[in-house]
């Protein structure tokens, strides 16, 4: 009777070539991870600087808007309100239109002052969005 001898190694591991697959799965992986996410943490401060420009157009009207409320008289809100680039007590902006308006049906025509009526639009100078308010005399 012969005996047969099993030489299986009772040691468990790894291989070399598993390990090295493993490795370039890995930084496969981390590439593609790289490269996905880099450009969302490089931009991701640009909304909260968007909005921070937003906000300050809205302060803009928002100072406007309280001047017309205590001096209530149009004439004068168009003339402090100015043309071009302005850095004045309002904020820093760029008048796009002011100019007045009236209505005829539902199509906007240049006005006079006494059609009291404000049309006032600004804009960001670094980012170029425009915010536009109308304002009426009472």
């Amino acid at each position: 009777m012969r005996l047969i001898v099993s030489r299986q190694s009772s040691e468990q591991g790894f291989t070399l070539i598993e390990v090295i697959i493993a490795l370039v799965v890995g930084a496969i992986l981390v590439t593609i991870l790289a490269s996905a996410l880099g450009t969302s943490v490089t931009d991701s401060s640009q909304p909260i600087f968007r909005l921070q420009k937003t906000m300050a157009l809205h302060q803009v009207i928002e100072n406007i808007r309280a001047d017309f409320a205590s001096i209530n008289d149009i004439a004068l809100i168009k003339t402090t309100i100015g043309t071009g680039q302005q850095s004045n007590g309002y904020g820093t902006y760029e008048v796009v239109e002011n100019k007045f308006i009236k209505f005829t049906g539902n199509v906007e025509e240049d006005g006079v002052s006494g059609d009291g009526i404000l049309k006032v639009s600004i804009r960001d100078i670094d980012t170029g969005m425009t915010l536009t308010e109308l304002f009426v005399e009472w």
